[in-house]
């Protein structure tokens, strides 16, 4: 069975994974990952790519859509979940593993993330709601780079954490919290680099589904 780029896009866009995420878990360049969808009849070793990287097998029907509902499991499929909040409780499963995670969740998109946790609070509603969980990876090197307009969860050295969006402070020393909710209560706050201590994206959050 032949199978054509327009599949590959498809299988893509209903990972909710951009072309841009898509190209570099996929080894190759944006500008090829465009060429490959305008194909007739995709290369055995493109289909062997996006079947070890994105964990997608293009042969078989559209199967892959199974792999977009979230599941839970005991057997370590996936990634970690901890039944715990984020601003509240974190530092119980980042400092020295003192809590041990109830599950975990199975949820392609997302499984290369280190952590599922809950959030509280409406700081990033509609966006992130509360009460939803989100899947955080830890950023290493934060210092040298964070792309500005991402969602990030940030620790601090007095114990202060929280997910927001970061934006350009006022200057080098500094970066913007940047919260998604509008309403009056909730307001852009500058951070002194220096206090921060760990930086995590937030590569998505879900409902919760159990």
């Amino acid at each position: 069975m032949n199978i054509n780029g327009k599949k590959l896009k498809m299988a893509i866009k209903s990972l909710d994974m951009t072309q841009e995420e898509a190209a570099i878990k996929l080894n190759t360049s944006r500008q090829s990952l465009s060429q490959w969808f305008k194909y007739e009849v995709l290369s055995n070793d493109i289909l062997q790519n996006v079947k070890t990287n994105l964990n997608i097998d293009l042969n078989v029907g559209d199967s892959f859509r199974d792999t977009l509902n979230p599941s839970i499991n005991s057997d370590r499929k996936g990634v970690p979940y901890y039944d715990i909040d984020f601003v509240g409780g974190f530092d119980l499963v980042f400092n020295g593993g003192q809590v041990n995670p109830a599950f975990y969740i199975d949820f392609l998109p997302f499984n290369d993330a280190d952590y599922w946790v809950n959030v509280s609070g409406n700081s990033m509603g509609p966006l992130i709601a509360h009460g939803d969980l989100v899947a955080l990876k830890k950023v290493d090197s934060w210092q040298e780079f964070l792309l500005e307009g991402e969602i990030y969860a940030v620790i601090t050295n007095n114990g202060f954490r929280t997910i927001k969006m970061i934006g350009a402070g006022k200057d080098d020393e500094h970066y913007m919290l940047i919260p998604y909710n509008k309403g009056a209560d909730y307001a852009n706050q500058s951070i002194p680099k220096k206090v921060i201590t760990h930086v995590f994206r937030v590569k998505g959050a879900i409902k919760k589904f159990f």
